[in-house]
Parts: C-alpha cells; structure tokens; sequence
C-alpha cells in the first residue's frame, strides 16, 4: 500500500518504467528485420528510427531504434542486451536516474543510451568515477558505436592538452567527471578562444550516479597556479605539538570532526615558546600552524586518510576507499601532514578558481545516470537536479541469503569471529570477499589470516593498478579476496574466474561469500559492497561483522545508546547492540545529507558572481570594453605606446594585462571568502543564520569588483615601456595557473541551531530524568 500510495504522489525514486515495455516487446518481433541488415544499413536503418520513429511500420514508438541497437550489440559486441537492459536504455534516453543492480550489464545500457541521444544528433558524454573506467568503457564500446556511425573518444588524467579539442569534437565522449570539470576550468583561464578545449556540456550519462553526484558533490574540483610554500612555522608547530598530550593540552569533540586546544594547552605552548601571548596578532601564524599541526597529528590517520608513496601524501577517498586522484587538503594542512611525515613540503597553490562537480553537471541541457544504489539518494537527485528515478528489476530473481549483522563490544572480539568464519566457509572452497573500511584495516585482517595459513589477495589503495585481475579472480573456488570500499571496481566478480569455466562448482559451494567488516557511513556502500555476490541469479551469501569500537560507532552513536548497550558488562543482546550500529549510520547519514546542502547553499551566491565575471571575461577576449574603460584612466599613456608600437599591440597587450587582473582579483575574491566561509559557522553561536550572514559579506565584498580591476590594470599600464609591452606577459610577472587539484572539505562543525539545541536538550533529559548519562 505505502509503495501504490508513494509512486501516487510521484514520492523521488517511484518512477514505473512499464510504459516502456510495449517498445521493448515489438523490438523483439523485430529482430529478424534488424539482423537481415548489412553492417551498412545499421546507422541509415537506426537514424530513420530516431527521425521518424515508427509510424509507417505501426509499431511501438522506439521499437525499430531498440532492434537496431540490439543487433549492433550483438553484431559488434558479441552480447544480446536482455528486455531489463533494453528497459533501462529506454529509462536513460526519456531523462531518468535508474537503479540496475550489480552485474545486470549498466556499461552496454549506457552505451546503448549514448549512441541513441548522438542518433538524435545530441554530443554526448559518459562520465565515470575514474581514468580507468573510462578508458576501458571508451575501447569496449568503441565497435558499436563505430557500426553506427558515431566517432567516439576518451579524456583521461594524460591525455595531452593539444588533443582534447579534437577529442571532444566527437559524437561521444567517455571520460572521468573530474577530468570535464578541469577542462571548463582551464578553460575559464584562456586568453583566446581559439585555446579553449571546449568540452560541449550537452548529454551526461553518468555512471556510479550516486557517487558522482552526491558524495563527490561536496568536493570542489580546483584549478590552482604555484605559489611559494611557506614553511616559516610548519616544522616548529610540528615539533610544539608532539609536545602535548591528550585531554590535559587538546580535546577532541564528539563526531572527531576537530580538536582544540585547552587553557592548558595554551599556556604550555606560549611558555615553550618563550612566554609570548599566541592571541596576538603578531603570533597569528604561529597559531594557524599549530591548530594545523595538532588536526594533522590527531585527526588524519596514516593508511586510513591517506598513504604515503614515493616521498609524497596520498590522498584516500573515504567513498570509495581508493587513491583519491588529484587531492589534497587546504589552507596548510596538506604541508602540516607532509611535516607529519618528515616529507618535502609542496607548494601550497593558490587557488585561480573552483568548481563543484554539482555546478558543472548542472552546466547540461541533459543529465541521466545510473547505479546499483538509486533509490537511496533519489530525494537528493530530485532536489539538487531535477531528476528523477526508478528502478529496474533484475533478469533473475535473487538468490542471495543476507545474514543478520553480527554484532561484538570489541575489535578483537569480531575479528576472532571474522578469522573463524573465513577458515568455517574455505573449508568448503567457497569463494570469499572480506570488505574493509581502510587500507590500514585491510592489511591487519590479512595479516592474521595469512598467520593461520591462509592464502589471500589484498585490493586497496596501495594497488589499485591491479584491480581489474584482483577482481577477475575474486570468484574462482577457494579464494580468498580483502577489499576496501568496491564502488566504482567497475568488474564483476563472476563464480568460477573470469571464463566461468568453474561456475558450477563454484556455485555447488555455495557462491559468493561477502564478509563485510563495520559498517560503512550509508546504506548506499553497504549494498554495493553485498551487490558482488548473488550476480545474475548466482547463489551467495551476505553477512556483516560490526563492533562498537568501529569508528561509525565512536564518532555518530548516540551517547545514551552506547551507554545502554554496554552498561551490561557483554551480556547486551544482538538486537540491542545492532540499535547502536543503525542509529549510528542513520546520524552518519543525516550529517553528510546536511553538509551537502551546506556547500550547495553557500556556493550560490559566488556561482552567480562568477557568471558575471566570466560574462565580463568574455567581453574582454572579444576586445570590448578595454579601449573604452582604459581610455578614460590613462588616455596619455595609451596613446605614447601606440605610437611607439601600434594600435593591434596594444590593445593585444592591453587585453592580456585586464584579463590577468581580473584573473588574480578573482582568485582574492575566493581567497577572502573562503576564509570568511571557515568562520562563519560561529554565527550560528549568536543565534544568526551562517548561510544569510554569508550571502550578505560576499554581495558586499564583490561591491566595486570591476573598478578595481580596470585601476590595477591602468596602474600596470602606465609604468610599461614599449619594450615591456611587446615582451608580453611573462615579462610583467604575470603567471597562469599550472596545477589542478581537488580539496578535501569539512562542513559546520557545530550543526544547525536545531541539531545543537536537541542535543543540548536530549543530554539533560537523559542525565537530569533517566539518569542513564
């Protein structure tokens, strides 16, 4: 009834796609038509489906454009897309997010989907989580989309800058989100048209839409040029801090989102360094350095945030539990870390400009997606997109037994149990698949069961390059496989290797065992993680291993709980401690809900001043405005250096000076607000609105922006030489951006006025009237 009732009222993740089904049945009848094609008669034979449609043969609207696809598959691929496959290209080509579980075959859908919009004469990308996703979809789906006509290429991490024009002028592009959203950056910077890339923002078909579009939704791409590392303070803070201890110098908070200093703490500091006040101003960097130090010593953990490879810092994506490509930390913390690890300090950057992958896929006429986990993130896909979403059952009905979640108080505990289970089911040449939260955790579990004997392969972060035949093998009998997070893998573990020559075997065993260690921070991770077993119908089995030592447990279970489940010395039941575990992901859950709409929230004022500077920036190229704006601040200078050059070379040189200076005002700009924006959360402590209080700073602050651009451009003017003027930016000291990162971000540390309040008010409840606190 709840389901009738939601799908009623069009609730975000109830869209039916059984309107699609009359298409996807008469595509079948068709089939001895579509298959009776030459291979030159596809592309003719599936562009009059599109341009036409059906009418004249009296079929379904799309049927004869299905067939045609299906034939290509099959003809080109060596694969028959099933009705679910054919359903779910139907789902994606009428503008829907759609839930397809694991090994249901979403690479040939969104292929299929991709060549139907370039049909339509629609540019087209598909845009995954990685380089490797993307160059392996890109050469897989190559022939089809060549047996339609369709040119297609792949952007990655090293393709050259002199291709990637080119690249995107094909019909479809497959490439990871980052790599589009460093190129609009780049782009943003140019001094001529002709120098931009011009990635056409027309069609995204975006895979693993959940965590494309949610979690890295969060994480602003950054396009930053070089700027000189300040290392004045970094290896003293790193030394003052390993000075201080735990609870007497520094606290930490309950979420372990931030540690402070204590009184104490304080005043070890300012007498370590020679009795200075570290709340003067003129110690204000000696304080930075230290709060920087003490979050990078207590907060970021080894082998959990991070690696450390060939003599540099590593970032590791907590979603996916893999190297996290082009990432560091902000504002310091990326150099507190590197003294942390007795590393070379980098330069720090300086940030040119930002983009969220939110803003850049909200940049397309069109946006669809796919994932094995829709349904969970559809309320945010509707809200922040517009998109809705449905899903599309499975070929084969569900063979998969999941376990209930076996809870223990301790690490130690759970990981005796997690050893005996594994030892129980290889018995038996039952294939396993232990999931972990980190590399760290990975490493201890395979530790101890190589100590018993046993043969295992490892997959995280240290070898992703070998992910592909790590995965291939995961289901052959009698292996055992320890993952971190499998989001985004992009392989199926298949029972019996990668031919299935073993699957009956395999599946005699009992199939795919999935072992997953802790929770992870959303359902969403969980199901993707027991989504590798029971692929395509194949039996196998799920069960969970939680602890209350876990940091889900630690950083989101509410105080009461964990005060209740182990206030009975271990002889609280399953049912009681599994509480703490899902009130725990629950908090974990809101929180991440809360901070994405935080950053999509503060970001719409400096999206919309970025449109006009980038609106004025396009002027400036063209060559409207510089006369005019120059003219009236330096007519004199203006005129000496046309008549000791010419009137192409100064305005040539006139256009490259403004656009520098805009480039560098704007770069201020988001300076100075960045730094606004990690304090503003303390206006939540005055009982004012952080995000109002925001808007209105950076409304003021943008006050006279242009002005002061023109001055400074006029005041560079009218000290050049004709020499100078000639030699071009370089000679002036003007730099361009030449590195590309994205950052790692925190949100309010403090919540809402609504979150403090009730947690205010639930303490005292449980302490003041239950006495269980």
């Amino acid at each position: 009834m709840k389901g009738w009732f939601d799908r009623a009222i069009g609730a975000p993740g109830t869209v039916s796609f059984d309107r699609f089904q009359a298409a996807v049945d008469d595509a079948r009848t068709l089939e001895p038509w579509a298959r009776a094609l030459s291979d030159a008669e596809l592309r003719p034979a599936a562009r009059a489906a599109v341009l036409h449609g059906d009418q004249a043969s009296g079929r379904t609207a799309g049927a004869g454009l299905l067939a045609v696809l299906r034939t290509a598959a099959e003809r080109t691929l060596g694969q028959r897309p099933f009705d679910q496959q054919m359903l779910a290209c139907c789902a994606l080509i009428s503008g829907h997010a759609i839930e397809l579980d694991t090994g249901e075959g979403k690479t040939l859908v969104g292929a299929m989907a991709a060549a139907a919009y370039a049909l339509a004469g629609r540019r087209v990308h598909v845009l995954t989580v990685n380089d490797y996703l993307a160059r392996r979809d890109a050469e897989w789906m190559r022939p089809l989309y060549a047996a339609l006509g369709m040119s297609s290429g792949c952007v990655g991490q090293d393709t050259p800058h002199g291709e990637r024009r080119q690249l995107y002028r094909a019909d479809i592009v497959h490439a990871p989100v980052s790599e589009i959203g460093y190129d609009v950056l780049r782009d943003r910077f140019v001094t001529t048209a002709g120098a931009r890339v011009a990635p056409a923002q027309d069609v995204a078909i975006v895979d693993e839409a959940d965590a494309v579009m949610i979690d890295e939704a969060m994480s602003p791409l950054v396009l930053a040029g070089t700027a000189p590392a300040a290392t004045g303070n970094v290896a003293l803070a790193d030394q003052l801090v390993q000075t201080l201890r735990a609870g007497e110098h520094y606290t930490v908070d309950d979420d372990h989102a931030t540690v402070s200093l204590t009184d104490a703490g304080i005043d070890a500091l300012e007498w370590r360094l020679g009795g200075v006040n570290l709340y003067d101003a003129a110690q204000a960097e000696t304080l930075t350095r230290i709060n920087l130090a003490l979050h990078a010593h207590v907060l970021i953990v080894r082998d959990v945030d991070y690696l450390v490879q060939d003599g540099e810092v590593i970032l590791i994506s907590a979603a996916r539990g893999r190297v996290a490509e082009h990432q560091r930390w902000p504002d310091g913390l990326h150099a507190a870390i590197e003294q942390k690890e007795h590393l070379a300090l980098s330069s720090p950057g300086m940030v040119l400009d930002n983009l969220t992958v939110q803003d850049l896929l909200r940049g397309y006429a069109t946006v669809v997606g796919m994932s094995g986990t829709v349904l969970p993130v559809a309320e945010e896909l509707s809200e922040f997109y517009g998109l809705s979403s449905g899903r599309v059952p499975r070929r084969l009905p569900n063979r998969r037994v999941d376990l209930p979640q076996r809870v223990f108080l301790d690490d130690e505990s759970r990981t005796q149990a997690l050893v005996a289970e594994v030892q129980e089911r290889h018995r038996t040449g039952q294939p396993i698949l232990v999931g972990t939260q980190s590399v760290a955790e990975s490493e201890r579990v395979a530790a101890r069961l190589t100590g018993i004997g046993l043969e295992v392969d490892v997959l995280n972060a240290r070898n992703d390059a070998a992910e592909a035949s790590v995965i291939s093998a995961a289901g052959e009998f009698g292996s055992i496989t320890i993952s971190t997070q499998m989001s985004g893998r992009g392989t199926d573990i298949r029972l019996g290797g990668a031919d299935e020559r073993d699957h009956d075997r395999v599946a005699r065993a009992g199939g795919l065992a999935v072992l997953q260690v802790g929770r992870y921070p959303s359902q969403r991770l969980d199901a993707q993680l027991r989504g590798r077993s029971g692929r395509q119908g194949d039996p196998g089995v799920a069960v969970t291993f939680t602890s209350l030592d876990d940091e889900l447990v630690l950083t989101h279970a509410p105080a009461y709980l964990m005060t209740k489940a182990t206030r009975q010395d271990g002889a609280a039941d399953t049912h009681a401690l599994g509480a703490v575990v899902d009130a725990a992901q629950r908090i974990a859950e809101g929180a991440r809900r809360d901070r994405h709409r935080d950053t999509w929230d503060f970001s719409r004022a400096i999206a919309r001043q970025r449109h006009t500077v980038l609106a004025e920036r396009d002027e400036v190229m063209r060559g409207e405005h510089v006369r005019e704006q120059l003219g009236s601040r330096i007519p004199t200078q203006l005129k000496a250096l046309t008549a000791a050059t010419s009137v192409q070379t100064v305005d040539d040189a006139a256009r490259e000076v403004i656009l520098w200076c805009l480039d560098d005002a704007w770069s201020d700009h988001l300076a100075q607000l960045g730094e606004i924006r990690d304090g503003i959360h303390l206006q939540a402590l005055a009982g004012l609105s952080p995000r109002d209080e925001f808007h209105r700073i950076t409304l003021r602050r943008f006050e006279g922006f242009f002005d002061t651009v023109y001055d400074r451009a006029a005041g560079i003017l009218r000290t050049i030489t004709a020499a100078q003027l000639t030699a071009g930016g370089a000679a002036l000291g003007m730099r361009r951006p030449s590195a590309t990162w994205t950052y790692m971000v925190r949100e309010n540390p403090f919540g809402g006025s609504l979150e403090r309040g009730a947690r205010t008010a639930g303490r005292w409840f449980r302490s003041r009237v239950l006495g269980i606190e």
